[in-house]
């Protein structure tokens, strides 16, 4: 069963700004130049708030696995987590009762791992990182619709969902997609077409694993990987129930989409906007 995340929250600070020599030059003059005079005014974006943050940081910052949680994705959270313990908690005494005794363990190892969740660990998909969003002026939020923003040290895992339970692999370099799954036992994804790869920013992403549609994939620290149910008529003989079908597209859609909301690593500091 997965890890749970241990996070380091800051509370955020008004301190002023002062000399950010650790930082390149040119990025420390566009947060002053696009933050509206940091020094004099209380930061009210965003963008504002990144640069602040980081005077009291330490570390260089890891932009690849920043996160931020706006408010309109905090407040449903919870009902997202408790309708994936439903439907799984059906699919799993359907595979029982089709005799699929393996699949109903796995299934059931998914939803205990969605329970035991922690629901303030999260944030929302997407990219927020400075660098980006100092490109992307336009994205930039007002801090008033954000709970908090931060990013995780770089993990070393990969995280794998799949049909017998929730793995972690030892992260590598040049690992794979076929290489994570070559050291999972073979049940767990031998009879699925297609995977859904969960990057660290939260991008959702077919990935065809099967000998006909097998899609070269590289796997980023803390990338997760959901294995698809099979769909159609194999699928109705292991889950008998009336609508277990259509309960398992649901579960293939929403189920990464969950875990895209998850921090991606164990090792996360996080500045709170109130």
């Amino acid at each position: 069963m997965a890890g749970r995340p241990s996070l380091v929250v800051n509370r955020y600070s008004q301190s002023k700004v002062n000399a950010m020599r650790r930082y390149p030059v040119f990025l420390l003059a566009a947060v002053l130049l696009l933050s509206g005079n940091v020094m004099a005014q209380t930061p009210s974006t965003l963008v504002d708030a990144w640069g602040e943050a980081l005077q009291s940081y330490q570390e260089a910052p890891f932009w690849s696995h920043a996160v931020v949680l706006r408010q309109e994705s905090s407040e449903i959270a919870g009902t997202r987590g408790r309708r994936l313990v439903n439907e799984l908690e059906t699919l799993e005494a359907s595979a029982r009762l089709g005799g699929e005794r393996a699949l109903a363990n796995g299934l059931g190892r998914w939803r205990q791992s969605v329970a035991e969740m922690d629901i303030t660990q999260r944030r929302t998909p997407g990219r927020h990182d400075l660098p980006w969003l100092i490109a992307h002026l336009r994205q930039d939020l007002p801090l008033e619709r954000i709970v908090h923003w931060g990013f995780c040290a770089p993990p070393d895992w990969v995280e794998v969902w799949a049909l017998d339970g929730v793995h972690r692999i030892d992260w590598r370099h040049d690992l794979t997609l076929q290489q994570a799954l070559a050291a999972l036992p073979a049940a767990g994804h031998a009879s699925a077409d297609q995977a859904t790869l969960i990057t660290p920013p939260g991008a959702r992403l077919p990935r065809g694993i099967a000998d006909w549609n097998r899609q070269a994939t590289p796997l980023a620290p803390g990338s997760r990987v959901v294995i698809e149910l099979p769909q159609g008529q194999g699928l109705r003989g292991a889950l008998p129930f009336p609508g277990t079908v259509e309960e398992a597209r649901w579960l293939n859609q929403h189920l990464p989409d969950f875990l895209a909301t998850r921090l991606p690593g164990d090792d996360c500091t996080l500045w709170n906007a109130e």
